[in-house]
C-alpha cells in the first residue's frame, strides 16, 4: 500500500516546482499532519511554498521548525538567511549564511549570498574571497564573475577586475543580463584608469 506520507510531499513538491505555491503548502501541511517522515525537511519545502506566497511570517515559522528538528539542514540556514537579510536584519543574514557553508562548503548559493551582503557592507576583502568561492564551485557563475569584477575594481586591484569583466562578457553574461554595452564601458573605464596609475607609477 502507498505510504500517504510520501504521496503528499511528492504533490508538494511537485506543486512546488509548478509555483502552485498554495497547493504546495496545502500538501505538506497534510503531511506534516500524518507526523510521518523527514519533518525537517517538509517544514523547509513548506516555508519554500509560504516564501513563493509572499508570507515571510510563515516562512519564517516553517524554517525555525526545520532547523529546531534537524540544526544540520544548511539549505534551512540559508533560506532563513535570506530572508532575513530581506529584513534588513543584516547580522544574522551573515551568521546564517556562515552556518549554512559550515555545514555543506558547496551550497554555492550561500558563498555567493554572503558575497553580496560583504559587499553591500563594505567588506571587499571578505566578498572577493566568497565570490571567489562561488567561482571555485561552479565556474560559469556568471554573476560571480561580474561581481568579483566590481569588487576587484572598488579595490583598484585593476588587473583582476579586468579579468572578470571580459571573462563574464566571454561566457554570455551581457547578452543574459542585458548589460554588455555597460560592461564594455566599465572595462575601458578600468583599462583607462589602469594606464594612467601607470603612467604615474602609481599602479
Amino acid at each position: 500500500m502507498p505510504d500517504v506520507t510520501e504521496n503528499y510531499v511528492d504533490q508538494g513538491l511537485s506543486a512546488l516546482a509548478n509555483e502552485d505555491y498554495a497547493l504546495a503548502v496545502d500538501a505538506f501541511t497534510k503531511a506534516l499532519r500524518l507526523s510521518l517522515g523527514d519533518l525537517a525537511d517538509i517544514h523547509y519545502q513548506r516555508g519554500l511554498a509560504y516564501m513563493g506566497l509572499n508570507d515571510a511570517v510563515q516562512a519564517l515559522a516553517d524554517w525555525n521548525e526545520s532547523l529546531r528538528r534537524n540544526p544540520y539542514h544548511a539549505a534551512a540556514y540559508y533560506e532563513r538567511g535570506q530572508l532575513y537579510e530581506q529584513q534588513g536584519n543584516d547580522e544574522s543574514a551573515a551568521q546564517d549564511y556562515s552556518r549554512a557553508l559550515t555545514l555543506d562548503l558547496r551550497l554555492v548559493e550561500a558563498w555567493f549570498a554572503r558575497g553580496l551582503l560583504y559587499e553591500r557592507l563594505g567588506h571587499l576583502e571578505a566578498a572577493e574571497h566568497d565570490y571567489s568561492q562561488a567561482v571555485r564551485l561552479e565556474d560559469d557563475h556568471l554573476l560571480a564573475y561580474e561581481s568579483r569584477g566590481r569588487v576587484r575594481a572598488a579595490s583598484r586591484a585593476y588587473d583582476g577586475a579586468i579579468a572578470d569583466l571580459k571573462e563574464y562578457l566571454k561566457r554570455g553574461g551581457g547578452r543574459q543580463y542585458d548589460n554588455q554595452s555597460e560592461t564594455q564601458s566599465h572595462i575601458l573605464s578600468l583599462r583607462v584608469t589602469r594606464m594612467i596609475l601607470r603612467l604615474l607609477r602609481l599602479y
